[in-house]
């Protein structure tokens, strides 16, 4: 089984320190841990055990990582979890394994993600958060500053 351990540091490198973007919708941010989705955290001061635990309860436990096999695939869907939000990455693995895109990996989906072969999941995976982020792009034209970043981190670059 994936662990949490194995992924959050390389969750918390991916996602840096203290930033306040004016252009990212986000606003105020560190560790990844946006002002605009936790309005009662303090941001500026949120220690590095405070983030984790966030991540454990808001992200991991929602995508199932503790039930999923394999800890790339779990990564992948998690740190997609972190980026786009728990549900659009639940949603987006469903359609690549073939289940009903509803946003909450249940008992079948994960199954299918256990089944499937890892370089295969792992690619289509990928594809599909390329396709989402230049949905994105196109949706708000402002986040074409944000693409090129957003794919380098796709690809682990």
């Amino acid at each position: 089984m994936a662990r949490f351990e194995n992924a959050i540091d390389e969750i918390l490198v991916n996602e840096g320190g203290y930033v306040n973007d004016p252009k990212d919708r986000g606003g105020e941010t560190k560790f990844g841990i946006s002002k605009r989705a936790y309005p009662n955290v303090d941001i500026k001061n949120l220690t590095t055990d405070e983030a984790k635990a966030i991540y454990k309860r808001d992200y991991w436990d929602k995508i199932k990582g503790d039930d999923i096999t394999d800890d790339l695939v779990a990564l992948e869907i998690f740190d997609t979890a972190v980026n786009m939000g728990a549900r659009t990455s639940s949603k987006l693995v469903q359609m690549v394994v073939g289940s009903h895109p509803d946003g909450i990996i249940g008992t079948k989906t994960l199954e299918k993600i256990n089944a499937m072969d890892v370089e295969l999941l792992v690619s289509k995976f990928r594809l599909s958060k390329i396709a989402r982020y230049v949905y994105l792009v196109k949706k708000r034209p402002a986040n074409r500053k944000f693409l090129f970043g957003w794919i380098n981190r796709v690809l682990g670059a």
